[in-house]
């Protein structure tokens, strides 16, 4: 069983706490209705044993402690709840380059992939952090193609953002 399926509700006797957003203000509303849409998804679908905080930054990168910039972050603390950052704003030149619902894929991708470390952290995995980071890039993109495979989301954001060009 892999690290998300062990999670899912059909599978997984543990208690669920949660998991709920924070967003800052000036954040495109479109991309807030992804965001809640895909939360949905998640609740619905998978238990999180310990309540876990995401924060949705206005901005390009997540500063972490170490002052280096990142496009998201886990941390968890031994008294009180996990949380995540990831930022909802992409570098102009990827806007140039991708739609933006190409976008906004790669924008929830980074919270998948600091769900993944969640998970990880939850399991009390003992891997090196580079099992760890390829690991939880693994599951970038399967967890959002399973989220398109079970809603009819994908098929609204792409033909959205094509009536709009």
């Amino acid at each position: 069983m892999n690290l998300w399926q062990q999670f899912e509700k059909s599978n997984c006797k543990q208690s669920n706490h949660g998991i709920s957003f924070h967003y800052e203000k000036g954040i495109e509303p479109e991309l807030r209705e992804f965001y809640l849409n895909f939360s949905k998804w998640l609740r619905g679908k998978y238990v999180f044993p310990v309540h876990i905080t995401v924060y949705v930054l206005n901005q390009e990168k997540v500063r972490l402690r170490n002052g280096s910039l990142k496009y998201g972050s886990f941390r968890w603390y031994p008294k009180r709840s996990p949380r995540i950052k990831v930022p909802s704003k992409v570098e102009a030149a990827l806007l140039e380059e991708c739609s933006l619902a190409e976008v906004y894929v790669m924008i929830l991708s980074s919270l998948v992939h600091e769900l993944s470390h969640y998970y990880q952290w939850v399991s009390a995995l003992e891997q090196t952090n580079a099992v760890s980071e390829r690991q939880a890039n693994y599951y970038r993109f399967r967890i959002i193609e399973q989220f398109f495979a079970e809603t009819t989301y994908k098929q609204k954001l792409f033909e959205r953002k094509e009536n709009q060009t």
